[in-house]
């Protein structure tokens, strides 16, 4: 198996996922490529962030009490700007606004310059 047929196995198994990278808290979103080397794409409810794939990651879904995982997914659910409903919308004007913001925000966080290029489709999905 070649080196980015294991990079991309391990982002389909990972893919959506918190993990630990360099210390911070994560979620998994893509792979990229700039012509020089693969980077672990990651996503902090914010911006997304290059990691190149000579590191690792620490997987924390099925490692850690499934009460403590799901809490990291119900706070990204309300506080990431990716999700529909971020600041948990209560109006149809509010769920209107937020949903247009999440699509918003994720065609510019897919947005890349120069030689980067994405090897995988985003996975915006919390998994």
């Amino acid at each position: 198996m070649t080196v980015i047929e294991q990079i991309l196995e391990k982002f389909n198994q990972h893919k959506g996922e918190f993990v630990i990278l360099n210390g911070k808290l994560f979620r998994l979103v893509a792979v990229g490529d700039d012509s020089d080397d693969y980077y672990w794409v990651v996503y902090d409810g914010r911006k997304v962030f290059w990691h190149s794939c000579v590191g690792s990651f620490v997987v924390l879904k099925n490692k850690i009490d499934d009460k403590d995982y799901n809490e990291f997914i119900r706070l990204a659910k309300i506080n990431h700007f990716d999700q529909e409903d971020f600041l948990i919308p209560s109006t149809e004007e509010d769920k209107e606004y937020t949903r247009k913001h999440s699509i918003e925000h994720k065609q510019k966080m897919e947005e890349v310059t120069g030689n980067d290029k994405y090897l995988t489709d985003f996975c915006w999905t919390i998994n």
